[in-house]
């Protein structure tokens, strides 16, 4: 079977001044593997009806599925459309099933009809409209020179509802693709890379596997994948080798974040939480209850950022921070226990640190962060440095506190 050849054109001047990150594309490769396909090209090019153009006749005679995002609303800046007929060489006209789209998706939402947004019917002649049950303007699909091209708008929850719904069975109606490529991945936290890819045995993993490293600070994700008929019990073999040489750091699987691995643990071992965040200013609460299920667990966080709040809301001793500062394992540590007191959780958690940029002395340098639990009969308390800006001191100190939770967690249910 044929490799079908495709190509991601992501058009926006927003992708180019840094104002927006190009998900779309990450998205698209990462939905279109497991049904078989794989991404070989990706062009980024601004609003910019001329190098649209470009793009679009340079693509088209290497490709056979072009699948670009962006420039489908009803905006002046919204010029894929006006552009692709231009490219193609198709006049511009009002598309019936597309004016049909809009019209209903309006009359759904109980909204007035803005003239304006008709003009997202106008599409290039021959032109197949495809429905977008996220918004109003509808993408549209056509063929030329034997290339199927996809245009799809650049808002990310859009565009994935129409790479789903219309675009890949479109292509395995029409362009079926090979065997689809199965995948796991697995996120890794207090190992570097080097470090972790030295503990992998990869004498012992199965043939035709495949190993991949990326960084998602400050996590490491390893991922496996394999096409062979067999791929998925291949892959259990492997997730075993990497569980057992690498199980003590393992913090997340599949897109599970960290925070979601780790309250899963705390609802099973029936702990109740309470937080105490000074550096973090509520990090730690943010990222466990951004997953449904935190109420289990999670019974208060307190943002105690200044000493009158450490010493008014928790109860620290003034002359704990007059003698040893705010930033201090013995503030730290009377952070939790007041906490625990206030709160009568099971278990406290603080953080207090310096992350920057100012701030910092030779005793205690930027990055300087001490976490503390409390529990009944644990006390417990340490100090870390940690390196970089003020934004990944703080999201190094959420995920420690993260992994002391966890560890915490897993102790309780053992």
């Amino acid at each position: 079977m044929s490799i079908i050849r495709i190509a991601v054109l992501a058009t926006g001047d927003e992708l180019l001044n840094g104002s927006s990150a190009d998900t779309n594309t990450r998205d698209i490769a990462r939905r279109l593997e497991p049904a078989g396909y794989r991404l070989g090209t990706s062009v980024c090019v601004p609003d910019n009806p001329e190098q649209i153009v470009q793009a679009l006749r340079l693509l088209i005679p290497q490709q056979d599925v072009i699948i670009a995002t962006g420039g489908l609303g009803s905006t002046g800046d919204d010029l894929t459309a006006k552009t692709v007929a231009q490219a193609l060489g198709r006049p511009l006209e009002e598309n019936a099933n597309a004016l049909e789209m809009i019209r209903k998706r309006y009359a759904e939402r109980g909204r007035e009809l803005d003239p304006g947004v008709l003009r997202q019917a106008l599409l290039p002649q021959k032109s197949v409209p495809l429905p977008n049950p996220e918004g109003s303007a509808p993408g549209f699909w056509l063929r030329q020179q034997n290339c199927d091209l996809f245009f799809l708008p650049g808002v990310p929850s859009e565009m994935r509802a129409m790479l789903c719904g219309s675009v890949i069975p479109a292509l395995q109606r029409n362009k079926p693709g090979g065997s689809p490529r199965v995948k796991r991945s697995y996120g890794f936290f207090g190992l570097s890379e080097p470090q972790i890819e030295a503990r992998i045995p990869y004498s012992d993993l199965p043939p035709y596997l495949r190993v991949g490293f990326s960084l998602d600070y400050p996590l490491v994700r390893v991922s496996l994948s394999a096409e062979t008929e067999n791929a998925e019990n291949l892959l259990d073999t492997a997730e075993a080798l990497l569980v057992e040489h690498l199980g003590d750091y393992l913090v997340a699987r599949g897109d599970e974040s960290m925070a979601g691995h780790v309250g899963q643990l705390l609802r099973r071992s029936g702990v109740s939480l309470s937080l105490a965040e000074s550096c973090t200013g509520g990090l730690i609460s943010q990222m466990l209850t951004s997953v449904a299920g935190a109420s289990e667990f999670l019974e208060r966080g307190a943002v105690t950022y200044a000493d009158s709040a450490k010493t008014g809301w928790l109860g620290v001793d003034p002359q704990i921070i007059a003698t040893y500062g705010a930033v201090s394992a013995e503030c730290a540590l009377a952070m939790a226990r007041g906490l625990r007191h206030a709160s009568g959780t099971d278990l406290s958690l603080a953080v207090t640190g310096i992350a920057g940029p100012g701030g910092g002395s030779d005793e205690k340098p930027l990055g300087t962060v001490f976490l503390a639990l409390a529990a009944e009969n644990v006390d417990q308390v340490r100090g870390y440095q940690f390196g970089g800006d003020r934004q990944k001191v703080q999201q190094m100190s959420a995920c420690m506190a993260l992994e002391w939770l966890r560890r915490f967690a897993l102790e309780s249910l053992s």
